[in-house]
């Protein structure tokens, strides 16, 4: 008995044994580095079809100089004829002097972010209506703006010697919104062609320009930063600008993977943005630069808008700058969601760490307009039609929430009218309309309507005062 119970013991412990050396269910990723395994992620969560809208700003040492836009580092080294049209490389030299003497790094003990404060900032999108917001994290410049151990050249080190994201992680978690974040930098390597002799060649701002350093060591570095973000800020969504292709595919996938599994650890649903065809359309959020698709797109998608505007429209603070009126921003958030899309609205804030007055004045009129009216935007999704233009000419978009549809004009369609919307019809509404209410007066007003295969007729009452002038909501409800 005792020998078979010994052999019992040795069999259990070598069963121990081999069990501990194998790798755990638990501890299995759930995502491999290959674009089969990272397809299976869900690309668009639902909460963000919900969020609808979000703001971001692009905030850096750009600020400093204040000029062209936020490529300043690019454009202050090149001399070509058609980058001597901005202007740049030649007032650069007249007011800094030239770069042998003063490159693109002595502009960051400039960049104090004095002012900044991170519940000021998150105070202010929510005034505006963001269910979603955040930083860029880095732009092309290759300044991170995050606590890094991977760079010196990061905003807890230098400037304004403040770990901007992680404050402004904390400001905006706690205010319920979701965490946003921007990288920029995989053109810092072809950013700046930088001759011998200026004073950024020296080897110790390498990690900051970026082109003098090896090829692969500044391809490990890109992920490193990418990795070091998600493990110190786990962002519920990372968007990325476009050339993606300077990234060895590898790199990518392995990023994303880590990404990934580290969300589905903390049980968060997690995007992440790409343009044209950086990487596969099931792994990500296809986002539209300043742009809208004609027609409803099936998958949703993103349209990242700049406030700023003008012949020398910027996404980062300049002196001098132009900027879209709030109207011309909320007409564009209609359109966009309408159209399966979510809006991402960008903000310029100065070197000091302050928005400018005018820049604010905008967000406080979207956010009026959000407030009061938001029930058209938030939690909705695309109709079988996006909009159409009236017999009067009139542009009115449709999005709709369960059996209420919502019609949104951009102006308004005239005192005691009646308007005949023929994109809506008994058969694509699919049952009787029930009450069409004109929101946001004082008092909600009943529309006399009638509903025939050729389109549903509403008789609108008179303008009376409401919150915001800039678009108006009629709620139709169904059975």
């Amino acid at each position: 008995m005792k020998f078979y119970f010994l052999m019992y013991q040795i069999v259990f412990l070598l069963f121990l044994g081999v069990f501990a050396a194998c790798p755990r269910a638990s501890a299995q990723q759930t995502y491999q580095p290959t674009w089969p395994s990272l397809e299976t992620h869900n690309e668009v969560p639902e909460w963000m079809r919900d969020a609808k809208f979000g703001i971001y700003c692009h905030w850096g040492v750009y600020a400093v100089p204040a000029y062209n836009n936020e490529h300043y580092i690019q454009h202050m080294h090149n001399d070509s004829p058609d980058y001597s049209k901005l202007g740049t490389y030649k007032r650069h030299l007249a007011l800094y002097g030239p770069l042998e003497k003063f490159d693109y790094h002595d502009f960051i003990p400039m960049f104090k972010g004095e002012h900044f404060n991170a519940d000021e900032w998150a105070d202010l999108f929510v005034k505006g209506g963001a269910r979603f917001a955040g930083p860029v994290a880095e732009h092309h410049d290759g300044f991170a703006m995050w606590d890094s151990d991977l760079t010196p050249f990061n905003a807890k080190n230098m400037g304004p010697k403040r770990d901007v994201v992680g404050e402004l992680e904390k400001s905006i978690r706690q205010r319920g919104m979701k965490f946003f974040t921007s990288l920029h930098h995989e053109l810092n390597y072809t950013n700046v062609k930088m001759k011998p002799g200026w004073a950024g060649s020296d080897p110790k701002y390498a990690k900051l320009y970026g082109s003098t350093m090896k090829k692969e060591e500044w391809d490990q570095m890109w992920m490193d930063k990418c990795n070091e973000l998600i493990d110190k800020y786990h962002p519920d969504v990372i968007y990325h600008d476009a050339w993606l292709e300077q990234v060895p595919e590898k790199n990518l996938q392995t990023y994303l993977a880590h990404y990934f599994n580290e969300a589905e650890k903390r049980k968060q649903d997690v995007i992440v943005t790409y343009k044209g065809e950086d990487i596969p359309a099931g792994v990500g959020m296809e986002d539209h630069e300043n742009s809208n698709p004609k027609n409803i797109i099936d998958k949703p998608w993103l349209c990242d808008y700049s406030i700023g505007t003008g012949l020398s429209y910027s996404w980062g603070y300049t002196e001098g700058m132009e900027i879209r009126p709030a109207k011309e921003i909320i007409h564009t958030l209609i359109e966009v969601v309408s159209k399966n899309g979510q809006m991402l609205l960008n903000l310029s804030p100065k070197a000091d760490g302050t928005f400018p007055d005018d820049q604010k004045d905008v967000v406080y009129k979207v956010g009026r307009w959000m407030w009061s009216f938001g029930e058209a935007i938030y939690d909705t999704r695309p109709f079988s039609v996006f909009g159409e233009t009236t017999a009067a000419n009139q542009k009115v978009y449709y999005t709709k929430k369960g059996k209420t549809l919502y019609a949104i004009f951009l102006d308004w369609p005239g005192d005691n009218v009646a308007i005949e919307l023929k994109k809506l019809t008994a058969q694509n509404l699919d049952g009787k309309v029930t009450n069409v209410n004109l929101l946001g007066l004082k008092n909600l007003v009943k529309c006399q309507n009638t509903l025939t295969a050729d389109g549903l007729k509403i008789t609108v009452p008179a303008k009376t005062r409401v919150p915001s002038d800039i678009a108006y909501v009629f709620k139709i409800e169904t059975e």
